[in-house]
């Protein structure tokens, strides 16, 4: 066996990484497979804003959400949240959870409903790694 450090890797293997991790996951818990959940804004064919994440059994996970600048503060992070609920809603969801720093818009992310679960000083040096939760209901309205 061979062993590398890579910081440039093949995005590849770290898709097959994470199918691997995906499909021991979904066989130790029988709670079915992940799927990817993804809202995108485009303009004139070029991506302008997104977020993505994936459900998994009654639990969803943000990952990534991402406003273009020139377009930020015009309430279409809380378009794409509304959008992403909705869409986790629809696949049995519960709750949803995102992983943010204290220099992002962790106002969007209250506004919305998401409280603080865990706080991790330092992460990086200077700031704090924030853990954040939303209990979701079925028949909950769209928050657009």
């Amino acid at each position: 066996m061979e062993f590398s450090v890579e910081d440039d890797p093949d995005p590849d293997d770290l898709d097959l990484v994470d199918a691997e991790i995906r499909a021991a996951a979904s066989a130790a818990t029988d709670l079915g497979d992940q799927r990817e959940l993804a809202v995108l804004v485009r303009e004139d064919g070029r991506l302008r804003a997104g977020i993505y994440g994936w459900t998994w059994g009654d639990c969803c996970e943000f990952q990534s959400l991402w406003v273009a600048p020139e377009l930020r503060g015009a309430g279409l992070g809380l378009r794409l949240l509304g959008e992403a609920e909705h869409e986790a809603r629809a696949r049995g969801c519960r709750q949803i959870v995102i992983f943010v720093h204290d220099f992002q818009p962790l106002a969007l992310y209250r506004r919305f409903g998401f409280e603080e679960l865990a706080r991790v000083a330092d992460f990086p040096k200077g700031s704090a790694a924030i853990w954040m939760r939303k209990e979701i209901e079925e028949s909950a309205p769209r928050n657009l």
